[in-house]
């Protein structure tokens, strides 16, 4: 899926998918529009993998009692 990128009221959400072994993840950063103007697509790339694999790594962990 691509990015979908939403603009409203001087904000800007851009809406991710990920997909892999572990199942779908979808979850969405929000930025002001100077944050959005000022921010590169690799520092969005590397927000979105971040959110990933935090993610993965909750999922993935062992159960505790």
């Amino acid at each position: 899926m691509d990015d979908i990128i939403n603009q409203a009221d001087g904000k800007v959400q851009v809406i991710f998918e990920r997909t892999g072994d572990s199942g779908s993840f979808r979850d969405a950063l929000w930025f002001s529009d100077e944050e959005y103007a000022n921010t590169t697509p690799d520092q969005i790339s590397s927000l979105q993998q971040q959110r990933y694999d935090n993610w993965l790594a909750v999922i993935n962990a062992m159960p505790t009692e």
